[in-house]
């Protein structure tokens, strides 16, 4: 809570940190001469007393931009927006500009563009891939480079998600708990780390009970509403239609749920529907979907803390972190509770 009637300045934040004011300059501009538990001190109060330095001021004293490039795709689905206004607060509060490109429709020619003109002291990628050229730059050019809720294996660089496959693997239990057989998967491209984990987790946690997800109920398609929503009617049309349709992130059990209504199937009454991600919409009236939130804020919060850590200290060594996720039950599972 911000404790200050005016602005508070760079010395109140060394009056409570216990640190020099010049101290707190070289937390700001990412010194590397500071002490890790120092550093976490500073940048604690900041947030605590929503300090926010004039960014013009430092960079004219460290020559820097200042500037965070933030790497997102598909900026329509609501996930995005919601990563972006987290990120937009955090990197505010310490001084640093954003700017967003969005690959889906620019692709990554600007982002390297940036990174070989030193445009951006860090990069934030929401949608790595392996192969991806602009992480490759990033990586080569030594930027600080974080990856946010998507991850690649053996990536050099700090990542930080949730716990896809766990939190999938604990839907599942709940799902055959509650009396579920006929489970079916409406996901979309596996070339997202999210999709193809939370995949693996659930077929994992069926798999323990012995059930699987049949061919017929299955189905892995580029994101296009449409492409969803007639996935669903058709599984809806079997003769042994499925009696649970969870879906690889909210947006995809919006399209399904669409579907569903469109062919005069009743949720929860005919079948149930889950999703993943735990956007605001997904609790809205016109949808209350179960689903498997995962907690963005910290996350967030995390992966700007990571940044500003390795701008300070270049050669640490880079930590993956995976949040534990919540399974939220809402009325597309008849409000049925977890029994684990």
């Amino acid at each position: 809570m911000n404790t200050y009637a005016r602005r508070p300045s760079s010395k109140d934040i060394a009056r409570l940190a216990g640190v020099s004011q010049a101290t707190v300059s070289r937390v700001m501009s990412g010194h590397p001469h500071v002490r890790e538990e120092t550093r976490e001190r500073v940048l604690a109060v900041m947030r605590a007393a929503n300090y926010q330095p004039n960014a013009m001021a430092r960079a004219m004293k460290t020559q820097l931009s200042g500037t965070v490039g933030v790497v997102v795709s598909r900026i329509t689905n609501p996930v995005v927006p919601e990563i972006l206004q987290g990120l937009g607060v955090q990197l505010s509060r310490l001084g640093r500009h954003v700017i967003v490109w969005n690959t889906d429709s620019d692709g990554e020619d600007g982002v390297v563009s940036a990174i070989r003109q030193s445009v951006v002291e860090g990069l934030v990628f929401t949608a790595a891939r392996a192969g991806s050229a602009a992480l490759t730059a990033a990586l080569e050019h030594r930027v600080s480079t974080v990856l946010l809720n998507r991850t690649v294996v053996d990536a050099a660089c700090d990542q930080v998600s949730a716990d896809n496959h766990g939190g999938a693997e604990r839907l599942a239990r709940y799902l055959v708990g509650a009396g579920r057989r006929r489970v079916a998967l409406v996901n979309g491209p596996l070339d997202r780390s999210t999709l193809r984990e939370r995949e693996a987790g659930l077929r994992a946690g069926l798999a323990v009970t012995g059930l699987g997800i049949a061919r017929e109920h299955y189905v892995s398609a580029p994101f296009v509403h449409e492409v969803f929503r007639d996935s669903a009617m058709r599984m809806m049309a079997l003769p042994e239609p499925p009696d649970v349709i969870c879906c690889g992130n909210d947006v995809i059990a919006m399209g399904v749920l669409c579907g569903l209504r469109a062919s005069g199937r009743r949720v929860p009454e005919d079948v149930w529907v889950t999703g993943f991600d735990g956007i605001e919409m997904a609790g809205w009236d016109l949808f209350d979907l179960t689903t498997v939130r995962q907690p963005m804020d910290r996350m967030v919060a995390l992966a700007v803390e990571r940044l500003v850590a390795r701008q300070a200290a270049p050669e640490r060594a880079p930590e993956l972190t995976r949040f534990e996720t919540e399974l939220v039950v809402r009325g597309t599972t008849a409000h049925t509770p977890a029994t684990h």
